[in-house]
């Protein structure tokens, strides 16, 4: 008898809990976001949760190598998520599976969010803006900066709290920490081949140089310039001995082995956990210009099987309140939001992420340091051509030269094809 009181009970509360939840509108969004970034968003997704009357948010993240492929796919199945995520460099291939936020089945839904281009950084909200259409709210900028061991600073003889702004600052504290006994520079976070082509990059945007013509009909990079950029990856391990080809700068950062390491603001975590005494600076300048590899995560409204006006109008409002919560963004995924006031936030200035490294990350957005990847409907097919073989000249299968000639090669016929 008591067990039957016991599952009475129980099934009533199951079916308070279902009675519960069918009144909100169940809505999915999903992101390419994983480990800290992964984190990050499932905080922000429970607030949501937690707080909300109307709406019930189911999170999907974490497929990094084909999430593009399949959200495009889930948009053709008329099985799309109501919220998604595209970087701004891949809107011109998104573009198309994607909603016009101001012309959508219904309406401006800008204007009934009260979204403006001045309430957020306004290159990156213009960076989702085509012939009169916009497709995205900017949820951050995302860059690289230099991140440095204090304590092995100290023991070669550096001051730790005047860290390298340029070429010869940056090689005689390499020079140091080498003969302190540590790996000197690791200019490529893991040290895969798209983060080494991202440092190539920077070197390269910092002489000036362009990847492609205005209208990417042709590869740009292959000539002095380019040249020059890719010798000076390419020697920081095969001439200079700073570091050693296929090694993991993360790994060796983490281990206390590393003084010297560009990476991204999503690394603070990491650091935090490994308990290093860390400082972050500005990527130096170490040619003609400061620049730095960044980009942009962007919330949007994937093309839905339904003119449903009132799916819109819910998918913007979680898109609103994501974009309310984005100081979260920046204090536990270490991330500079984009909106002016998360990015102004009390919650957000007086954290620890702010104060140790987001400053940093937001001072470079501020000074324009920034720099897009590739924003082209092939951009992702360019960038493989180009990282291969930036890889091989890292790794000394190919001269800069050949990896140079063979990356131009690859990317005009990649551009010549219809």
């Amino acid at each position: 008898m008591r067990f039957k009181k016991f599952l009475l009970f129980g099934l009533l509360i199951v079916g308070l809990t279902i009675a519960f939840a069918a009144e909100k509108t169940t809505l999915y969004y999903t992101t390419l976001f994983h480990s800290g970034d992964a984190q990050a968003m499932e905080k922000i997704v429970q607030r949501i949760n937690q707080e909300s009357e109307d709406m019930y948010v189911i999170l999907v993240q974490g497929a990094w190598e084909n999430y593009y492929a399949q959200l495009i796919n889930q948009v053709v199945a008329g099985n799309a998520p109501q919220v998604g995520i595209v970087h701004s460099n891949m809107f011109p291939s998104m573009k198309d599976a994607l909603t016009p936020l101001n012309a959508s089945p219904a309406g401006d839904l800008l204007a009934k969010a009260g979204f403006s281009r001045e309430d957020f950084y306004t290159d990156v909200w213009d960076s989702s803006t085509f012939d009169g259409q916009h497709y995205g709210i900017p949820l951050d900028t995302h860059m690289w900066a230099m991140w440095y061991n204090k304590d092995i600073f100290e023991e070669a003889g550096l001051d730790p709290d005047d860290p390298p702004t340029n070429a010869a600052e940056l090689e005689y504290a390499a020079q140091k920490i080498k003969e302190a006994g540590y790996y000197a520079v690791h200019f490529a976070e893991d040290g895969v081949a798209r983060k080494l082509m991202r440092a190539w990059y920077i070197f390269y945007w910092q002489l000036g140089g362009e990847l492609f013509d205005g209208n990417y009909t042709k590869a740009t990079f292959n000539n002095e310039k380019g040249l020059q950029a890719l010798e000076y990856l390419v020697n920081s391990v095969q001439e200079w001995n700073w570091n050693i080809p296929g090694s993991d700068g993360f790994k060796q950062f983490a281990a206390g082995e590393l003084g010297i390491l560009f990476a991204g603001n999503w690394y603070y975590y990491s650091a935090e956990n490994a308990q290093i005494n860390y400082g972050v600076a500005k990527i130096p300048t170490i040619f003609n210009s400061p620049a730095t590899w960044g980009n942009s995560h962007n919330l949007v409204i994937p093309k839905q099987a339904t003119s449903n006006p009132q799916i819109y109008e819910q998918s913007m409002e979680l898109i609103r309140r994501i974009t309310e919560l984005s100081y979260m963004w920046g204090m536990f995924g270490g991330h500079s939001p984009a909106y002016n006031e998360s990015r102004n936030s009390p919650e957000l200035l007086n954290s620890p992420v702010w104060r140790k490294s987001l400053n940093v990350f937001s001072l470079m957005a501020e000074e324009g340091y920034l720099h897009y990847p590739p924003n082209h409907p092939k951009a992702a097919e360019l960038e493989n051509a180009i990282q291969v073989h930036v890889q091989q000249a890292y790794n000394g299968t190919l001269t800069p030269e050949e990896a140079l000639a063979k990356a131009e090669e690859e990317c005009n016929r990649i551009l010549s094809e219809e």
